[in-house]
């Protein structure tokens, strides 16, 4: 009796291979994917002079940018617009430089004051 109940507590394990939890992964983001939302002119141009403001005054910004069906969010300030590739260099706290399209932009917002 005691060998069966082993038996069949043997196949009830929890175990999972990396392929199938590689598998439900990529499943739950899939599932919290969003679309790219399109913006109005009037958005885009709010944008634009935000950017502005905080590029003359040397503010920091939040950004939120669409990537890839998520939303990521970049904060710092814009050192650089690049005309030719549409995008912006933007200058976190750590002091690394990371580049946001122009396309990806979501919303920008002032950074708040700390």
């Amino acid at each position: 009796m005691w060998d069966e109940e082993k038996d069949q507590n043997r196949w009830k394990m929890k175990f999972i291979l990396p392929e199938h939890n590689e598998a439900l992964r990529q499943l739950h983001l899939a599932k919290h994917k969003i679309e790219r939302p399109t913006l109005s002119p009037e958005q885009i141009e709010e944008f634009e002079y935000t950017i502005a403001t905080a590029m003359s005054e040397d503010l920091p910004l939040d950004f939120e940018l669409y990537d890839d069906g998520f939303v990521r969010e970049v904060n710092g300030r814009v050192v650089y617009v690049d005309h030719l590739r549409k995008e912006f260099r933007v200058k976190d706290n750590r002091g690394d430089t990371n580049l946001v399209k122009f396309a990806n932009i979501l919303n920008v917002k002032n950074a708040p004051s700390a």
